[in-house]
């Protein structure tokens, strides 16, 4: 389904909401969406693969901690992704996650924002019905 910005939520923050059908869905429409936020995904090429292997209590938790740990690889091993493939466990407390992308080139690469965390203000999933909902702020 996807994700849209959200204008006009903070001066410093920039805000989005990403849906799905399902649970893996959802969790790659918020990396998109993170994606976006800081480069033109057209511009990364799928060059290096990493994996991520996240546990947490909730499902909002995971969803944090990995938008998180994208967040702290991409300004401690200065890797940009923007393919991504995730499995929630079915007890939604655990993941494992491939993104594709390649070291942040500041010639290539067309760069946004720096993001430089996720905020819980408005954070959370949420099912209605059939489909999955995040809301998610970030600090840049």
């Amino acid at each position: 389904m996807g994700h849209r910005f959200l204008p006009d939520i903070a001066l410093a923050d920039v805000a989005f909401q990403a849906t799905s059908n399902t649970m893996n869905g959802l969790f790659e429409s918020c990396a998109s969406a993170l994606t976006e936020i800081m480069v033109d995904p057209r511009t990364v090429r799928p060059r290096v693969t990493r994996r991520f292997d996240i546990r947490a209590d909730t499902v909002d938790r995971l969803l944090y901690d990995f938008l998180t740990e994208l967040i702290f690889v991409k300004d401690v091993d200065s890797l940009l992704f923007s393919k991504y493939k995730v499995s929630v466990a079915s007890d939604e407390k655990s993941l494992r996650a491939t993104a594709k992308g390649e070291a942040i080139d500041r010639e290539r690469h067309r760069l946004r924002n720096d993001a430089k965390a996720v905020t819980m203000h408005m954070f959370g999933v949420r099912r209605t019905g059939r489909t999955w909902k995040a809301i998610v702020v970030l600090d840049i």
